[in-house]
């Protein structure tokens, strides 16, 4: 076999079982943040890693330049949280922090911290995924554990509609869903301080909303925040 032909199969194989997306995040319809969700397999038995980075836009760098990355572990049948690990650089703050799943003892640990967790504990991304992996009769107000960097809170779907959203011109039949994050009685002190995205999920007094699209595919199209009279929504980048 040709080299061209050996780069080209190593390429493709390579590429199997990933899915990338491409998001923007608006601020009054002003783009300011682009997002990168990576979707793969980690080759290990019911093991799958979603990669999530942030970065601001060369407009809103010179306000509060933000690159961030978020990976996470997870059980691909359970969606439970297996691994946990940030890297965030933003103005005043440079944090890094991972979070690992202990089954023995049934605890999460980060350095010298450990703090029990019921089986089946997600976080915010590993929610996402089981959203886009459940129908919506299965999904609709069913509640899972969640932590967030240390933070207990009982997380569920509450659909809304169905309902056909515009996205550049085509449009898209989505399923239409409230997300809920109510905080819980168990919190771990992990972090005095953390990044902006990771403060913004977890505001309380706020409406959240995710569009899914309906089908095979099932992408996430669309999410709204909606806090204080401010609204922040992301959508798909059509590539």
């Amino acid at each position: 076999m040709s080299l061209p032909k050996i780069i080209l199969l190593a390429g493709f194989l390579t590429s199997l079982g990933a899915e990338t997306y491409h998001y923007t995040i608006y601020f009054w319809k002003i783009p300011c943040v682009h997002i990168t969700m990576t979707i793969s397999d980690t080759g290990e038995a019911r093991r799958t890693e979603l990669d999530f980075t942030t970065r601001t836009t060369k407009a809103f760098s010179y306000i509060f330049p933000v690159n961030s990355r978020y990976r996470t572990i997870l059980d691909a049948q359970t969606f439970q949280m297996l691994r946990y690990e940030k890297n965030v650089e933003q103005p005043n703050l440079k944090q890094k922090l991972t979070i690992l799943w202990n089954a023995q003892q049934k605890v999460y640990q980060s350095d010298s911290i450990h703090y029990e967790r019921p089986e089946g504990t997600h976080n915010i991304f590993s929610l996402l995924l089981r959203a886009r992996s459940t129908d919506w009769e299965s999904l609709d107000m069913q509640w899972w554990p969640m932590d967030h960097e240390g933070r207990f809170l009982k997380s569920r779907f509450l659909w809304v509609d169905s309902t056909e959203i515009d996205l550049d011109g085509e449009r898209h039949v989505t399923d239409h869903y409230r997300v809920d994050l109510i905080p819980g009685n168990s919190d771990a002190h992990l972090v005095d301080v953390t990044d902006v995205f990771t403060w913004g999920i977890g505001l309380e007094d706020c409406v959240r909303q995710i569009w899914i699209e309906r089908g095979e595919e099932r992408r996430i199209l669309r999410a709204e925040v909606k806090v204080k009279g401010f609204t922040l929504f992301a959508e798909l980048d059509n590539e």
